[in-house]
């Protein structure tokens, strides 16, 4: 199964790497010709700026009634038509201005329009100070209040950007509660969650996998503290974190190119003209695992230094723990069944608790050393520490023999085989962390931007879960999956092994010591980028214009050296669960539905693990050992030089923006071969160079079948360039309505550990399974078209209802080739060389790469409503509404091993938001209620046509062998505030009230492959905040 993604490492030596390459003169010539070309149209763009000495500049801010700064705003200066958008200060800047006198006028939904008159004189700057008033009292909610107060930000942000895209203000972030940033990104209009163990971890924009959608902090890409792949674990960043979200969903040529899906930037919190001071604290209570505690707390502080606040310094710290709990039930089907009659082969009945602690701290400092000129610092750090233990109980029961045609079922009294007994020790820490360094520099009609930053994200004990397991001593045992004793289709049973809480199973004395993976080691990314862009304001035959350029250059350095280290064959004095028994046990057990509620006696990880090292030192297993740590061990570099240019024109109603955007890539990546080799009758081995013999035919190591191996260091160094347009169009069909539509060409480039031409054999799996690189994996592309009608509502909310269609080429797909096929049975040429030499040399093993399909496409339907209804009688005027909905439709095509065309990977049909508030000048609710339809989680099915008996049920894709699929996910969260006195609240919430279930099933929805629970959890505390603006 695609699993959560997990950390690999590398331990290698630069020599090893850095070797030299000839595609480095060609990534070299396209930096310098980027950097010349770029150079030479700034050159010939700022040449005529120097003759404008009649024109004028007007500049100001906006505030609100409340004096709160106002981003977002449009103003136009009238009669010339010239245009301009405060920025997240609530600052405007519009230059070229002949001299003259004008009227400045200012709109922003939500808030009366303002008109301002303004004399422009040459050469000069005119100031001005712009506050908003509401335009009735019944709408001053939208300064009392702070969530409506936030919404308005949104709304004129989104109404103003040449992009379509959404934001979320930190007010509307922490309206509802959630458990991560991850959670609040969740409840955008087309973001999907991908859910790991309770929480949202990555985000899935308009039916796209996490991998297709970049995450920037302040605009800086931050790297992925996994290895093996690119998408951001977004579970890391607690949501008090960010100032706004930015969801991206068309690209523009200033933007990374990497977002088929979306981009999404994480906006930190800067110093504003007035103090600034936020502190919170809460705790919470789950009723899982016996009861489990939670807690929060955080705060900011900012202002602006000296008489004339050139100096601003602003920061902000967060901490949440969350003793978190989950029951969970997996069980594995067996191929023959039928959709009448399912049939499970075992089920592993689990309990995870959780001890997860997140905190970070980001800050800003700017300095204004001149009315022209700022410069500034940005950091961010984020750490989860996401500690847990695990616990499996695995009643095994006799597998259906016969055929499809004719199935035979075990009976409740025949003997079944051994169960089994799992734990498992979770320690990973992940941390992500962005230095920005950086200036701006306008001149009367250009503004120039530099920035540096450093990126660094890792995770320590990356190779994976330490685990332990024990062997079955206890006497013969009855269960066996028997369909006619089955009254429950979600909870399946197995005879007397997990109906009660006399199970054997739960008895430590009937489990013995049988093997356990210690591992240890980090991953680690470091990006370095340099930055620099330039935008020159211009007039046209009357039309108003901005000209960009820019360069960027990224050099991305990974490495992990992580090892996982196997002790097993133990002798049979090994001592028995209950000698190495943790106290836990929980007596509400999944609803009682499973050992009458009563789970444990279990094993405590860390005792198992102290007595090995105490005992069994000499017990390794040196070739599991190597199977498990050499795919943890690479290293990789990737160089991104990108240069783009940008314009901007308004032609009356109609702006227009365009570009052109280049990035070259580079990568130089290492990786290890490893092949395992059986020994002759005489005790050598069939190795070549570079071979390890394995200790294995002398105790305390018992024999083992191919138990030397050897490794081999292999590198890849590809190069590749990719030219992306974009041209978006919005015009203006009233004063509150557009129409938008929009062309942008994006790229996903491969993960670069999965360029290596690694080869490993796991001799350990059953079937035996051989991982292997793909050095001709090749970029994913898209071709992305976006049609968008919006209007603006008073007094404030808006409708929006759009198309999108996204054409996919060489998507990047997982596949894994069964055992045992023949090649003779394919044309020539159906497997590409690489794979077909894999298939002669290791015939029997079942394979696995990633690999590119032919194409795909993917389409949808998104629909958006939002409003508060102040203009309704008496308390009705509190209410407002927001919801969305999203339909989407895809097909993967030219997938190897079948022939149909399956839906893309984590493409949810239907999805929908609704969010119902109340709102007053003391009370503020919210209830949040979020829809997501089962999507493709991970491909299984392969075609009979293609490979005989890959379908024993004869029932398709939806049947037992068919795809494995995502639950369909409902889940309804609330919050309440009250004020309790000047900037005091007291706020209570309730997250996952409905104990929504979790999990995946096989084919359909009548096979059951996962199903868990988390049950509520329950919040109160205070916030504080002293900030004039509000």
């Amino acid at each position: 199964m695609r699993n959560p993604p997990h950390t690999h490492g590398s331990g290698l030596k630069e020599d090893m790497f850095m070797k030299t390459n000839p595609l480095r003169r060609g990534a070299r010539s396209l930096t310098l010709s980027l950097a010349l070309s770029t150079a030479t149209l700034l050159c010939a763009t700022a040449a005529p700026a120097v003759a404008q000495v009649s024109r004028g500049i007007v500049q100001g801010t906006v505030v609100d009634a409340a004096g709160a700064a106002v981003p977002g705003a449009q103003l136009e200066l009238l009669p010339a038509h010239i245009k301009g958008v405060t920025d997240a200060q609530g600052t405007f800047r519009l230059s070229d201005i002949p001299a003259g006198s004008y009227t400045l006028t200012v709109s922003y939904v939500g808030f009366s329009p303002l008109t301002s008159p303004v004399s422009v004189t040459a050469s000069q700057t005119s100031t001005l100070s712009l506050q908003l008033t509401v335009a009735n009292h019944a709408e001053q909610i939208l300064v009392s209040a702070s969530r409506p107060h936030g919404e308005a930000e949104a709304i004129n942000e989104t109404r103003t950007a040449d992009n379509i895209k959404e934001v979320m203000p930190s007010e509307v972030i922490r309206s509802l509660p959630n458990a991560n940033v991850a959670d609040a990104i969740g409840r955008l209009p087309g973001v999907t969650l991908y859910r790991i163990e309770g929480e949202g971890v990555y985000i899935q924009v308009r039916g796209t996998e996490p991998r297709l959608t970049n995450v920037t902090v302040d605009g800086i890409t931050i790297p992925a503290p996994e290895p093996t792949v690119r998408q951001v674990r977004l579970d890391v960043i607690p949501s008090d974190m960010v100032d706004s979200i930015e969801m991206n969903k068309t690209l523009q040529a200033n933007m990374d190119g990497n977002g088929i899906g979306g981009s999404v930037n994480l906006r930190t919190k800067e110093a504003g003209e007035r103090p600034t001071f936020d502190a919170y604290s809460d705790g919470g209570y789950t009723p899982i695992l016996n009861g489990v505690g939670s807690y929060d707390f955080g705060g900011t502080a900012g202002k602006r230094f000296g008489a004339s606040k050139r100096f601003g310094l602003l920061g902000n710290a967060v901490m949440d723990y969350n003793g978190r709990g989950i029951d969970n039930i997996q069980p594995s089907l067996d191929p023959l069944s039928t959709f009448s009659t399912p049939f499970y082969d075992n089920n592993t009945i689990r309990e995870y608790r959780y001890n997860r602690t997140r905190y970070g701290f980001d800050g800003s400092a700017d300095f204004r050393v001149t009315d022209s000129t700022t410069l500034y610092a940005h950091g961010f750090f984020s750490d989860l520490a996401d500690y847990g233990d695990k616990w499996y109980y695995e009643p095994v029961s006799v597998a259906i023999s016969g055929t499809a045609a004719d199935p035979v079922y075990p009976s409740a009294s025949t003997k079944s085989s051994s169960p089994k007994f799992y734990t498992s020790n979770k320690r990973p820490n992940a941390a992500v962390s962005t230095l920005i360094l950086g200036g701006r520099t306008v001149h009367s009609d250009s503004l120039w931007l530099y920035q540096i930053s450093a990126s660094r994200s890792y995770e320590q004990d990356s190779a994976g879960n330490p685990k332990a397991d024990f062997s079955w001593i206890g006497s013969t045992l009855y269960c066996n999956y028997v369909p006619s004793a089955q009254n429950d289709a979600n909870h399946p049973h197995f005879g007397n092994c997990d109906n009660s809480a006399n199970s054997p199973l739960l008895n430590g004395a009937n489990w013995r010591f049988k093997d356990i993976t210690t591992s240890t080691g980090i991953n680690a990314q470091l990006n370095l980028t340099a930055q620099t862009s330039w935008a020159h304001g211009y007039r046209w035959w009357d039309h108003n214009g901005t000209f960009e350029a820019g360069f960027k250059f990224t050099n991305a350095h990974q490495t992990q050296d992580a090892t996982e280290t196997v002790y097993d064959s133990f002798p049979s004095t090994a001592p028995l669960m209950s000698d190495l028994a943790d106290k836990f046990t929980n007596t509400d057990y999944y609803g009682g539905h499973y050992f009458g509620g009563h789970y444990g006696q279990v094993s405590d990880f860390t005792k198992t693990q102290a007595y090995t090292l105490a005992n069994y030192q000499g017990y390794i297993d040196k070739q599991k050992t190597a199977a498990d740590t050499y795919p943890n061990l690479f290293h990789t570099v990737e160089q991104i030089t990108a240069g783009y240019l940008m314009n901007s024109i308004d032609f009356g109603r109609l702006h227009v923006n365009t570009g052109l955007r280049i990035e070259a890539t580079r990568d130089l990546t290492f990786g290890y071969n490893v092949n395992f080799y059986g020994t002759y009758s005489d005790g050598s081995y069939s190795g070549g160079s570079s071979s390890e013999l394995c200790s294995g035919n002398t105790a305390p190591v018992a024999p083992a079948p191919g138990n030397c191996y050897t490794f081999t260091g292999v590198n890849n160094n590809p190069s590749y360039v990719d030219l992306l347009p974009s041209a978006q169009f919005r015009y203006a069909l009233t004063q509150d309505a557009n129409i938008r539509a929009v062309y942008s060409r994006g790229i996903a480039r491969p993960d670069p550990y999965q360029l290596v031409p690694y080869v490993t054999e796991d001799s350990t799996a059953s079937p035996i399974s051989v991982l292997i690189g793909n050095p001709n994996l090749r970029t994913e592309h898209a071709n992305n078209y976006d049609v968008l009608f919006e209007d603006y509502l008073h007094p404030l909310g808006l409708v929006q209802a759009g198309f999108f269609f996204k054409q996919l080429t060489a998507p990047q797909v997982e596949v894994t080739i069964p055992s045992n096929i023949s090649l003779s049975s394919f044309p020539a040429g159906y497997f590409p060389t690489s794979i077909q030499q894999v298939i002669e040399q290791y015939p029997g093993d079942a394979i696995t790469q990633y690999t590119n399909g032919k194409n795909a496409y993917l389409y949808g339907i998104e629909l958006n409503f939002q409003q508060h209804f102040s203009y309704l009688p008496g308390f009705l005027s509190g209410l407002g509404l927001t919801a969305n909905y999203t339909y989407t439709g895809s097909q993967e095509k030219g997938l190897p091993l079948r022939s149909d065309s399956p839906s893309t990977i984590d493409q949810s049909p239907n999805s929908w938001r609704i969010s119902p508030t109340y709102d007053t000048k003391r009370f503020s609710a919210r209830a949040g209620l979020a829809y997501d339809g089962a999507s493709l989680f991970q491909y299984q099915y392969i075609s009979p046509t293609y490979v005989s008996g890959s379908d024993p049920s004869g029932l398709g894709p939806k049947g037992p062998s068919g795809d494995i699929w995502t639950l369909t996910h409902f889940q309804v969260d609330a919050q309440a505030s009250y004020r309790v006195w000047k900037g005091l609240r007291a706020v209570v919430n309730g997250l996952n009230l409905n104990n929504e279930v979790f999990g995946y099933y096989t084919g359909s929805k009548a096979f059951i492959n996962q199903r868990e629970f988390y049950k509520p959890t329950y919040s109160g505390g205070l916030r504080y905040t002293f900030s004039p603006a509000r």
